[in-house]
């Protein structure tokens, strides 16, 4: 068996890469508000169309089930794709780190969350309080922050509303699809530099509810909560 510590390495890593968007959350659990951004200036709450972000996200709560690749590029770090399947609030990461595979499944449904490792036919279960934010939930999240839309530009052959804040001294610029009201790109700068999520290959597709489930005889291992 591998080091635990490079299993929570991988746990971390995932989580920390749906939270880096937005800035970050409120305390272990998400039951903490958000802090709003503070600015001197008046930010613009409507694109030059007239378009506001509060209609264009409600079309991303309409999405059923989505497939996609999550690019990061962070300082001194190499670049992580993740593979992320998403229906409703049943979500399921594959990547790969340091040779390891390693599958996050959120089953809503059935409140449970693990950290799947396939070569060793085991499975952690975690603590489900722990769950991380869907790129739709962070995306809706902007919303609570004092926001700025600094006007539309296309990416990735998509054109998107590209939306600003800064809470804490960290700047987030969000590129969301005009179309769907999904993330295309997110950039957020510290003082550690700039860090990069690209989302790739996005398919609008019916997703199995089996995507959601271990394979049968995998050996489950309660991951210690330390309470």
């Amino acid at each position: 068996m591998k080091k635990l510590g490079l299993l929570l390495v991988i746990m971390v890593a995932i989580v920390s890469l749906l939270v880096i968007g937005c800035g970050g959350g409120g305390e272990e659990g998400g039951t903490t508000a958000t802090p709003k951004a503070t600015s001197t200036a008046t930010p613009t709450k409507t694109s030059a169309t007239g378009d506001t972000l509060t209609d264009l996200l409600a079309k991303g709560q309409n999405i059923g089930s989505v497939k996609y690749d999550m690019v990061v590029t962070a300082p001194g770090q190499d670049t992580m794709t993740t593979k992320v399947w998403l229906k409703g609030k049943n979500m399921k990461f594959e990547s790969e780190l340091e040779g390891e595979t390693s599958i996050t499944i959120v089953n809503d449904d059935e409140q449970v969350m693990y950290l799947y490792l396939p070569d060793q036919n085991m499975a952690y279960k975690m603590d489900y309080n722990n769950v991380p934010e869907s790129a739709v939930e962070e995306t809706e999240g902007i919303l609570d922050y004092n926001y700025e839309i600094l006007g539309t530009e296309t990416v990735d052959g998509k054109s998107c509303m590209v939306v600003q804040w800064t809470v804490e001294g960290m700047t987030s610029k969000m590129w969301v699809w005009k179309d769907k009201g999904f993330p295309i790109k997110v950039e957020t700068t510290t003082s550690e530099g700039k860090s990069t999520i690209e989302y790739k290959n996005i398919q609008f597709v019916n997703i199995s509810d089996s995507e959601f489930q271990l394979p049968a005889g995998v050996e489950i291992i309660e991951f210690p909560t330390g309470q």
